[in-house]
This record gives C-alpha cells, structure tokens and sequence, in this order.
C-alpha cells in the first residue's frame, strides 16, 4: 500500500503538537521506572511491560514528536525490554 502526499499531510495535521507529548512522556517515564523497580511482592497493579511498551509506541503515530523524545522514548523501550529478558532468566533459573 502506498501512501499519497495527501495521505501524509493529514496524518501529520492530525497529530498532537510535540509540547503536549512531554506531559505523557514524563508519565510514562514515571510508570516505566515505577514497573521496572517493583518486585514481584509489589505488584499489585497486573500492568505488565506490554502494555507500557504499546503506550510508548503509540506516541510518535499520535503525537508529531521532536528528537529528543523519540530518543527518550527509545530509552524507554530498551529499557522495558532490559528488564522483560532479566525477570524473564530469573524466572527460569
């Protein structure tokens, strides 16, 4: 499927200005470290790193975002995965 200049420039129009995606990336920036931190004894929200990782992904689709917060959110991400593998060798072993 190939997208049109059309197609492209409402994309661009509709998404969010880069100044409203601070506010949700200083959120998920809080919970990322908050999930990442918890312990199993501590895990009473069942928000799992999937879910943050969706969420983290959907901002450059929503928001037209600058390049420090694609890096931010590229950090977040390793970051997530980072620990996915970690509790993922901690369960097994």
């Amino acid at each position: 499927m190939t997208v049109t200049k059309a197609q492209a420039a409402t994309d661009v129009a509709t998404r969010k200005s880069a100044s409203l995606a601070d506010a949700e990336l200083d959120h998920l920036e809080r919970m990322v470290q908050y999930v990442v931190r918890r312990t199993a004894e501590d895990d009473t929200s069942r928000l799992d790193y999937e879910y943050w990782g969706k969420r983290l992904r959907a901002l450059p689709q929503t928001h037209d975002l600058v390049a420090t917060q694609r890096q931010r959110i590229i950090g977040l991400l390793d970051l997530l995965e980072r620990e996915m593998l970690y509790r993922s060798r901690q369960t097994a072993a």
